[in-house]
């Protein structure tokens, strides 16, 4: 009996070695709103991805993702699968199979796909967002090939407006991809008339700050601010997840936050509309100021405040897997605390802070302790700023 007992225990053992742990990043809800996370930018084989949409659901579900949306390129050239399969499929089956597969593991899947236009002229690539049907966006674009002869960029332009045109016309959510891609901005990058055109006339809605193959875009991330666009990532997959996110050093995948009323289709478009969106990307945040201050709150929490004539001491926990490296910002300058900290997933520090000489009372009725967020930005180059405000009893 015990030998059948040892070998069950081993058998269990094993299982549990191999087990699949999910690999989620831990974002809490902001006050008023939950917090949604998700790809907005992901290829299948059915485009030139190599990965079936159903894998694509399971990463997305081992990722700890609420929603994914599937955008797989609509020009012909890169239509794979509907070439292989002829009749039985077309521009909307990826979509169809992973919907299928989301409804089975409570992931939301929006139904998108990609206008590729202007490779190696100029930034045409263009992901639509809740769509009905992605043919006749494929056909509208596609319909000005071959009428301008060696007129290349004008080809691309005209395609460009009227496939953007065919996706509004279904109430498409637009975001310009990957404005720093370097087949498309080899020197430096650049909003050209015909993207200025689009977002004057609200046909874009949103643009991709982060991408896994080109990586951070401060440009496209200023733009996002100073035009109020949606900011939005995604990982651009094409081959399979681990391929692009080193899993065995604890990396996550990038990933678009989304504070939403509700856990539905409804409520993600509802924030994007609002520009209640942030990028998760390598550790690092990119959003709007209110919003990300919102989010710090949530994520940082303070206790244990005790005072004292010579100090103030409390502690800092970080409820969230998002580092928070916080650097000592001005309006501080009369108080001695850690100019610099960084505060790991789950990690809790104790922060103490002096008056000018440590040795001596504070000397100070109420202050505030400012940081700079490094690592949370609010525009290019522009870091999250935070305060604690401390009074002692009058």
């Amino acid at each position: 009996m015990k030998k059948i007992l040892s070998i069950i225990i081993l058998a269990l053992s094993a299982v549990a070695a191999f087990a699949v742990v999910p690999h989620g990043q831990v974002v809490p809800d902001i006050p008023g709103y939950i917090t949604l996370k998700g790809d907005f930018h992901i290829h299948t084989n059915f485009s030139d991805g190599t990965v079936w949409p159903v894998t694509r659901v399971d990463e997305a579900v081992y990722d700890g993702l609420d929603f994914i949306s599937i955008t797989d390129h609509l020009d012909t050239r890169h239509q794979h699968m509907v070439k292989d399969f002829g009749a039985s499929v077309d521009v909307n089956t990826s979509y169809n199979i992973a919907a299928k597969a989301g409804k089975k593991n409570n992931l939301i899947v929006i139904h998108g796909a990609e206008l590729t236009r202007g490779t190696r002229i100029f930034p045409g690539h263009f992901n639509t967002h809740f769509i009905k049907d992605a043919a006749p966006i494929a056909a509208a674009a596609e319909a000005h090939d071959g009428k301008y002869g060696s007129n290349e960029r004008r080809q691309e332009e005209e395609a460009v407006r009227a496939g953007v045109k065919a996706a509004a016309e279904q109430n498409a959510f637009i975001v310009w991809n990957h404005p720093v891609w370097e087949m498309q901005a080899r020197n430096e990058t650049i909003m050209w008339p015909i993207h200025e055109e689009l977002i004057e006339a609200g046909l874009v809605h949103g643009i991709e700050v982060y991408n896994n193959f080109s990586g951070y875009d401060a440009d496209a991330f200023h733009w996002a601010i100073q035009r109020n666009l949606a900011i939005v990532t995604g990982t651009d997959a094409h081959y399979p997840m681990f391929t692009g996110v080193d899993y065995e050093k604890g990396e996550y995948r990038p990933v678009t936050l989304v504070f939403a009323r509700e856990r539905s289709a409804k409520g993600i478009r509802e924030a994007l509309e609002s520009r209640r969106t942030a990028a998760l990307c390598d550790g690092c945040v990119y959003g709007h100021d209110a919003i990300l201050g919102d989010l710090l709150a949530a994520c940082l929490e303070i206790s244990d405040i005790k005072y004292s004539e010579k100090k103030v001491s409390f502690t800092l926990r970080n409820r969230s897997t998002i580092p928070i490296e916080l650097a000592k910002a001005p309006g501080s300058e009369q108080l001695t605390y850690v100019r610099w900290i960084r505060i790991n997933a789950g990690e809790e520090v104790k922060m103490t802070v002096n008056g000018a000489d440590s040795r001596k009372p504070i000397g100070l009725k109420e202050f505030d302790v400012n940081f700079f967020v490094n690592n949370w930005l609010v525009d290019a180059g522009v870091p999250l700023n935070m305060a604690y405000h401390f009074a002692y009893d009058k």
